[in-house]
């Protein structure tokens, strides 16, 4: 009987799809800006999100889940600097953001909650593609612009936050205010080496839900997905396929980019499927 097992096992790994065994590392940041010096940037829902999906994420096959909520820029810059460099050659980079999130002139920021600080999310992914063997990054930052009505002497600056320098641009009140809504497709993301998932398509908003403070839609039906024994593809479209419907069609979150592995975040079923 051992004798005809062992062949049937070695058939049915030559059979198997290519899959990805490394380890999926994982850094979930959140911003209600409960102390931002600007009025009318405060939210409900990220923090709430945000904790949904490191509990989904420690049901998982996730090998490691940093949580940091509230990050100022500083804050912001270590958390991401640990993050990184706790990545090799062979890892899934996963990271999820709730907040506020800008597109200026093509280019998509999310807001540090001092409430001046923006992140650039390019160059977050340059470093990430460069350390790990794939990223997955989840935007959930596609809200209205905040700041129309902001006081006229506010000031933002950039924090570069690949290469560790900071304060490299600013970013002046005008180019926020008139800044279009939602965010905007990554222009420089070439290549199979990171999947963004945008919370709903460039240029929409998405949702915060009936209750606010209860969580999101996008982020409920996420977090209910992640621990599901599926590919990352099924996780994306299954996502996808249900916040379009309880949202009645107004948000349909939104990909971009690929990977050329299969990644089962909650783990690959038993019997994987030729």
């Amino acid at each position: 009987m051992g004798r005809i097992l062992l062949p049937l096992l070695g058939l049915l790994a030559a059979l198997a799809p290519t899959a990805l065994h490394a380890e999926i590392k994982a850094l979930v940041v959140a911003s209600d800006y409960s102390s931002a010096r600007l009025a009318g940037l405060q939210l409900a829902n990220p923090v709430v999100d945000a904790r949904m999906i490191e509990a989904a994420l420690k049901r998982s096959a996730v090998a490691e889940v940093a949580l940091v909520e509230e990050p100022d820029a500083r804050e912001w810059d270590e958390a991401f600097d640990l993050f990184a460099n706790s990545l090799n050659g062979d890892d899934v980079a996963l990271m999820y953001f709730a907040g506020h999130g800008f597109q200026i002139d093509g280019a998509n920021y999310f807001l540090a909650s001092d409430g001046y600080s923006l992140i650039g999310l390019d160059p977050i992914l340059q470093r990430l593609t460069k350390q790990a063997r794939g990223v997955v990054f989840v935007v959930d930052a596609c809200r209205n612009n905040p700041v129309s009505e902001a006081v006229d002497d506010a000031a933002f600056q950039v924090i570069e936050v690949e290469g560790g320098q900071r304060g490299l641009a600013r970013v002046t009140l005008d180019d926020i205010v008139y800044a279009d809504k939602g965010l905007a497709q990554v222009g420089n993301l070439r290549g199979l080496s990171a999947l963004v998932f945008f919370s709903t398509e460039p240029g929409n908003t998405a949702e915060d839900g009936a209750t606010p403070g209860k969580g999101s839609p996008f982020a409920k039906e996420f977090a209910r997905q992640l621990p599901r024994r599926q590919s990352l593809d099924e996780l994306v479209r299954k996502t996808a396929v249900a916040v379009n419907e309880r949202t009645e069609g107004r948000q349909s979150p939104w990909r971009q980019g690929d990977l050329a592995f299969d990644v089962f975040i909650g783990g690959m079923r038993a019997l994987p499927i030729p």
